[in-house]
């Protein structure tokens, strides 16, 4: 049986917790850390989640949430070790992609040295178009996919890559 990738409602914590632990470490919350809490602040966006399921265990998963109306941001996508070198990630990128399409853009924060990742979304058509420094991941990089064509002509005008 392959892996087939769909779209879930939303993923059970108690699995959700474990795959995330055993996959990027111990938890990654900083909101015990935070001084202010977000009262007062709505943004009313959807989740997207997807999940790669061999049978009924949930072997992969990707998810994000609309920061704006024109931009979708992918907070988290892992495959379980066993089941990387499959193209689940790839799949599921572009299942995510597929359910971003009415949106400006499509950004992702990785880890600076995830090549893998990184390269996949390079040759898939994301930018580089940022770097920083996340309490939660260290040096990350941010990546970009621009379904608005003119955006990305205009990102690309901007930062001389076209005139």
């Amino acid at each position: 049986m392959g892996v087939e990738i769909r779209a879930v409602e939303r993923f059970d914590d108690d699995v959700l917790s474990e795959m995330t632990e055993r996959n990027l470490g111990a938890s990654i919350s900083t909101r015990h850390l935070r001084r202010r809490e977000m009262e007062g602040f709505s943004l009313e966006a959807p989740f997207i989640r997807l999940g790669a399921f061999d049978g009924e265990r949930l072997v992969g998963l990707s998810y994000g949430k609309a920061e704006s109306p024109s931009k979708f941001h992918m907070h988290v996508s892992l495959v379980e070790p066993e089941y990387r070198g499959r193209g689940i990630y790839g799949r599921m990128l572009d299942a995510m992609l597929e359910a971003t399409a009415g949106y400006d853009e499509v950004e992702s924060n990785h880890h600076l040295m995830n090549n893998r990742i990184i390269a996949l979304k390079l040759r898939r058509g994301f930018h580089i178009v940022g770097v920083d420094q996340s309490i939660l991941v260290g040096p990350r990089v941010t990546l970009r996919y621009f379904h608005n064509p003119e955006l990305l002509a205009l990102m690309k005008q901007r930062m001389g890559w076209e005139r």
